[in-house]
């Protein structure tokens, strides 16, 4: 958006005259009129409007009659439409919070409060199985997609073996840093992954555990994706991140569907 035009309308002489000239063209002394000032100074207001713009001043012999841009206008509508149809993130924050509060509570009476908790996410995604997988078994791909919106893959390890080692650091905008670390279990390309992997406080301690299962399904529109995770253990400061960990996965994966896609 051009900080011209938002300038421009800020002054509160420069947005009466807009407001007039919305009902019809007018002179410069009808301006002046209407708005009790003088004509030198509605002068300087339409000078800083036209060049924001907004107002042309067409001289019709000895009078300059003014009117709207209206295209201009076109344009700060489209631009405040983003913030009205945008993500309602608010909301979405305050959903977070009540979810937070509720895991706080629970764990404060049992410390394993999620263990054995099951979450089940079903997806399809625009590749075939073959092309999926690398995705989630090498670092360079992972990087692309693995962490929530607004957060940056800072870090990405994987031996796609049995017992092969995974780390994974995610980073916020101002640089705070969540590590991850685990382990594979299982594979069996290009069909089934399993790993655990556990999330790791600032002093390196197991904040809580994560088992996935995940299967990789040929479908007609590319790959039916069924992911499956089992908390094995937590602890309470771990509640801040299992409320999240739902809304966390589907941010990734539809990044992996924005990547596939491409």
């Amino acid at each position: 958006m051009d900080v011209a035009l938002l300038q421009a309308l800020a002054e509160p002489s420069r947005l009466r005259i807009v407001e007039l000239l919305d009902g019809r063209p007018h002179t410069v002394g009808e301006i002046a009129a209407a708005l009790t000032l003088r004509q030198p100074q509605v002068t300087k207001h339409l000078q800083t409007l036209a060049r924001a713009g907004l107002v042309t001043v067409h001289p019709l012999g000895q009078r300059r009659v003014c009117a709207l841009e209206r295209e201009r206008f076109a344009e700060l509508r489209d631009w405040l439409d983003g913030f009205v149809h945008g993500e309602p993130s608010g909301a979405v924050l305050e959903e977070y919070r009540r979810a937070v509060d509720a895991e706080i509570a629970a764990a404060e009476e049992d410390p394993a409060w999620a263990e054995g908790r099951i979450l089940r996410i079903l997806r399809t995604v625009p590749a075939r199985p073959a092309e999926v997988w690398p995705f989630w078994t090498t670092a360079e791909r992972m990087r692309t997609w693995w962490a929530p919106e607004h957060f940056t893959v800072a870090e990405c390890e994987i031996d796609p073996r049995p017992g092969g080692a995974m780390r994974l650091v995610m980073q916020e905008a101002d640089g705070a840093r969540y590590a991850s670390a685990g382990h594979v279990l299982d594979v069996s390309p290009p069909y089934a992954l399993d790993f655990t992997m556990a999330a790791l406080g600032p002093d390196g301690a197991r904040l809580f555990e994560v088992l996935h299962a995940v299967r990789f399904d040929e479908h007609p529109d590319g790959t039916q994706l069924a992911l499956e995770i089992r908390i094995t253990s937590s602890t309470a400061p771990a509640a801040p991140a299992i409320a999240g960990m739902r809304v966390g996965w589907e941010q990734s994966l539809d990044k992996l569907a924005r990547e596939l896609a491409r």
